[in-house]
């Protein structure tokens, strides 16, 4: 029998609290259990008011890549596994699991007494449709399409089997879009025009009351949830237009929690502000920007080594991101120590350098000292304003002029995912919970992959990973990934990302501050609020 042991970190402090975390995923056999519930009442905890960095684009998580919706679904719905604050992977709906030996076939033992927020039963028959409908399209339609067959021999009971051995499926599962829906709401319907999407109905532990659009969306304390919690009587998440909006809410007592990522200027202003606590945390995500390999010269890999020699990332950690962070020299995020290659790295910062590959690329310097304008697409929010302001002055000392677009993140979505009207995207991201995130990114038919970028080497370096059992074996062939992707720059690596959270005084059972083990990153099941 095989299983998955839990991720373990290991901690390293970087300037001003800021922290890469060393995540250590094992083969093994384990048995995986919440601790035993106590049963305290459910509810009385007060109202928590959370601030979202975007508003989301709906509230069916497993349609689309929307981290708003990720965020709020995560007190709404649940997993098979799911992931706490450390990225391990624990059980949610199914309180324990195991694998065949050869990693085809999987048993999941489902919670007890679950039920669906209208007051339906949850049962093996909700996981089937779920799995069965998400091959046919949604955001973990890779995941589900490898599944050869789900059985149901009880209502407690589901057996997956795949079409071959795929050993990111259980990390992959307690991660992005396998949510498990209702089937008793969605089968028979169009699940992308299906009203459940901006009224869901999970079985987690707040139930949706409201969403008024542009405002807020407030949920209220399931008392049938099956696990310890809810303490809370309500959440209610609101949309500030922007980071300092955000910010100046904490100040003012408004908000009690945010997701909002601070302007960096504000960080240090949070942190000395009387009843706020700024804490620093793990986060295995980098910040990047990605070529439009569509468009000329950026299909000239002397072009990509040019403009990844011009850019001094110490420099920009220092500037845009006041040195919370680090240089993003590799392929892969090194807060995942076994799988990161240090070998398959950028180019060294090199001015001169880069001005002599892009005059090889017929790229030269015009009378006004300029040899080429291209468009740079990011984010409104926080960093990425910031990377956005400071990137082009390094490329300006090589010629190389800028033209900012900032943009919403569905507007950016729409320029870079359907419309390709870009030469550089700035992007970020989470590179775990495992190294299949690379082909997600960068694969020829990943999900994320938006440059252009195609190899087949690529391609066959991550299909050899994700059929590996022994960690050993995966990590040869992720590390023979990133020695291409660090061969044909389709990116430039720019940061590695911490997570802050800010929140008031009175705030307790936090996911990432005492939920460790217990729920998933940004369940709030434990928290209470006193005022």
């Amino acid at each position: 029998m095989i299983c998955y042991l839990q991720f373990n970190w290991k901690h390293r402090v970087l300037r001003d609290g800021a922290i890469l975390v060393a995540i250590l995923f094992l083969v093994g056999c384990v048995s995986l259990t919440l601790p035993s519930p106590t049963a305290p009442p459910k509810g009385g905890g007060g109202e928590f008011r959370v601030a979202l960095a975007v508003e989301p684009l709906g509230l069916n998580p497993d349609l689309r890549t929307d981290d708003a919706a990720f965020v709020v679904s995560q007190s709404i719905y649940n997993k098979l596994v799911t992931l706490d604050a450390d990225y391990r992977v624990i059980p949610d709906l199914a309180e324990t699991w195991e694998a065949s030996d050869d990693g085809l076939t999987y048993r999941f033992n489902l919670a007890k007494n679950v039920k669906w927020h209208d007051g339906k039963p949850f049962t093996s028959a909700d996981v089937k449709w779920t799995f069965e409908a998400l091959a046919q399209g949604g955001r973990a339609q890779d995941t589900a399409g490898r599944v050869a067959k789900i059985e149901t021999p009880d209502a407690a009971t589901v057996v997956v089997r795949l079409k071959e051995t795929w050993s990111p499926f259980i990390p992959t599962l307690g991660w992005y879009g396998t949510f498990i829906l209702p089937q008793h709401l969605f089968e028979g319907s169009d699940w992308e025009r299906n009203t459940v999407n901006d009224k869901p109905v999970g079985t987690g532990p707040f139930k949706f009351i409201e969403w008024v659009k542009g405002d807020h969306i407030t949920l209220e304390a399931n008392r049938d949830f099956f696990r310890r919690g809810p303490f809370l009587d309500k959440v209610i998440y609101r949309f500030p237009k922007d980071s300092a909006a955000a910010a100046e809410q904490l100040l003012k007592g408004e908000m009690d929690y945010s997701y909002a990522r601070p302007a960096v200027e504000r960080i240090p202003e949070l942190q000395q502000a009387p009843g706020l606590q700024v804490k620093t945390f793990p986060h295995p995500a980098r910040y990047y920007v990605g070529f439009n390999l569509r468009r000329k010269p950026f299909d000239d890999l002397r072009v990509r080594q040019a403009i990844n020699m011009a850019i001094n990332r110490s420099a920009l950690v220092d500037r845009a991101m006041l040195g919370y962070g680090a240089p993003g020299l590799g392929f892969y995020t090194p807060a995942i120590p076994w799988v990161y290659n240090p070998q398959a790295h950028v180019p060294a910062f090199d001015a001169a350098g880069a001005e002599k590959l892009l005059d090889e690329a017929g790229v030269k310097r015009g009378a006004d000292g300029t040899r080429l304008k291209l468009t740079l697409v990011t984010f409104t929010v926080s960093p990425f304003k910031e990377i956005a302001q400071a990137l082009p002055e390094q490329l300006r000392s090589v010629g190389i002029e800028a033209n900012v677009v900032v943009l919403t993140t569905t507007d950016w979505n729409k320029c870079v995912f359907q419309d390709y009207d870009f030469d550089l995207a700035l992007a970020d991201g989470s590179h775990g919970p495992d190294p299949e995130q690379l082909n997600f990114r960068f694969g020829s038919k990943g999900g994320y992959q938006f440059m252009g970028y195609s190899s087949a080497e690529f391609d066959a370096a991550t299909a050899a990973g994700a059929r590996q059992m022994k960690l050993q074996d995966r990590a040869k062939a992720y590390f023979r990934a990133q020695e291409i992707l660090a061969r044909d720059l389709p990116i430039a690596p720019l940061a590695e990302n911490v997570q802050f959270i800010v929140y008031r005084d009175g705030v307790t059972g936090l996911p990432q501050v005492e939920g460790r083990g217990l729920v998933t990153f940004q369940d709030f099941s434990l928290v209470r609020v006193k005022k």
